[in-house]
């Protein structure tokens, strides 16, 4: 009597088993007769079974199935359920965990590419609206998609960090970044941003760890060089920052911008009060060879013609003040100074009418050139100015 129990056990499991892999099949035919209520029905009483709950076969066609549903136009399907893609994708998930045999992977990777597809040309969709933050959460949801077969979407992934960065969520763009370090994309530009996000965070330990990271990837990559530049500019390491535009500058004597940044170091350094007059003043010297060098490899470049006209015009601007805190009876040294000063004005004057030559309604450039005119008596050019002056502000 107990083998005959025994028996009668046993038998009731294979018909259990048996049973539910027969709602399988019923679920698959609805499914393919575009009944998904009835559909969904018996594939979620198949997975819920414990006969059948780790069976690929089923939790594929349940993805199928809530796949059709999240994308019927018939409104009594759409009811069936809130949120019918997600739960084919975390069926999808499960069938890929249970198919040890990969019976049916590559049915689910098209399916899979094919969700990733709508989430892509949806997201192009949005940036060409200029719907940032959708088009970043659609591409994101789209690399989302293929992680699921351990799939590196790359392209998404760099399209939703750079939506991300559009749309102002840095929190988002740091991890879209990653990611793409972690999927082993090649390329200094993330290295570059990712540590640039952090460095407008003030985050100076994950903004130096990423930029170093990218400098032992890409040892000759100048973009790092300067990246790591900006870092030791933001935290007021300025022998560091000096330090590596010297190098950056050995490696690329034709970049302009380049000396340009090593010109306001040097610009910074000459008014730094708590340093020695020796050292400001050989820092003004080593200011005017810096952005004179980005003139002379860019004659149209605006900042560099600009800043080297202001260092002028401070430096006369700090020896006027020194003039006016002399004793009066010290004329001979105040009409010395004076001329030292004004001699700084006229070397200021060719650098400023080639900033305002570039940009003719800089009113900053303007007004200064207007002090300079009136200081060495111009009235002619104070007048030409002032109507240029007057025509920037109305527009």
């Amino acid at each position: 009597m107990k083998k005959l129990a025994l028996f009668f056990v046993l038998v009731t499991s294979i018909t259990i088993a048996f049973g539910q892999k027969n709602v399988r099949q019923t679920a698959s035919n609805y499914l393919k007769d575009g009944k998904l209520d009835k559909a969904m029905e018996a594939i979620n009483q198949c997975i819920l079974d414990p006969s059948t709950a780790t069976d690929a076969k089923a939790w594929f066609i349940r993805g199928n199935v809530y796949l059709e549903i999240s994308n019927t136009k018939d409104e009594k399907f759409k009811a069936l359920d809130p949120n019918p893609l997600i739960k084919s994708l975390e069926s999808y998930r499960k069938a890929i965990e249970f198919d040890t045999k990969k019976d049916y992977y590559e049915d689910i990777i098209a399916k899979l590419n094919w969700q990733r597809n709508n989430y892509y040309n949806t997201a192009v969709e949005n940036y060409n609206n200029k719907l940032y933050k959708d088009a970043m959460i659609n591409f994101g949801r789209g690399a989302e998609v293929l992680e699921l077969a351990k799939i590196s979407d790359t392209i998404s992934l760099l399209n939703a960090a750079t939506c991300a960065s559009l749309a102002d969520e840095k929190a988002a763009s740091k991890e879209y970044y990653i990611k793409l370090l972690k999927a082993n994309y090649k390329s200094p530009t993330v290295y570059v941003t990712l540590s640039d996000i952090y460095r407008q965070d003030k985050d100076s330990s994950n903004a130096l760890k990423y930029v170093q990271l990218g400098m032992q990837a890409y040892p000759n990559d100048l973009r790092l060089f300067l990246a790591e530049t900006n870092i030791y500019l933001t935290f007021n390491n300025t022998p560091k920052a000096l330090n590596n535009l010297k190098v950056a500058l050995a490696k690329d004597s034709t970049n302009y911008s380049v000396a340009f940044a090593l010109g306001t170091i040097y610009d910074n350094i000459s008014n730094d009060s708590s340093i020695t007059q020796a050292k400001r003043s050989e820092a003004f010297e080593n200011a005017i060879l810096a952005y004179t060098k980005s003139i002379r490899l860019n004659p149209e470049y605006f900042e560099g013609n600009y800043n080297l006209g202001a260092l002028y015009v401070n430096k006369a601007a700090t020896i006027n003040d020194e003039a006016t805190r002399l004793p009066l009876e010290e004329t001979v040294k105040f009409d010395k100074l004076k001329k030292e000063a004004d001699l700084y004005l006229e070397k200021a004057l060719p650098f400023l009418e080639k900033a305002t030559e570039l940009q003719p309604n800089d009113i900053n450039t303007l007004f200064t050139l207007k002090q300079i005119y009136a200081r060495t008596n111009k009235p002619d050019k104070v007048k030409a100015v002032q109507e240029k002056i007057n025509a920037a502000q109305k527009k």
